[in-house]
């Protein structure tokens, strides 16, 4: 795995565990001082775009029953 491909992962765990509520204030700071802000912002509007779509597909499931 390369460098940059890590750095995805790792803000893509980052911005997980800030949706959930369990990003410690250490992780936050360390994450703005090796990554750019345009790839949380990015990676982070993909992942509430999935979770949108995955309600909207669970709420057509259960009426569907």
């Amino acid at each position: 795995m390369n460098k940059h491909s890590k750095a995805v992962w790792q803000v893509i765990k980052s911005v997980l565990a800030a949706l959930f509520g369990v990003q410690s204030q250490q992780q936050h700071q360390q994450d703005f001082q090796h990554s750019s802000p345009w790839l949380f912002i990015i990676i982070g509007g993909i992942v509430i775009v999935l979770l949108v779509i995955i309600l909207i597909a669970i709420a057509h499931q259960a009426i569907a029953i």
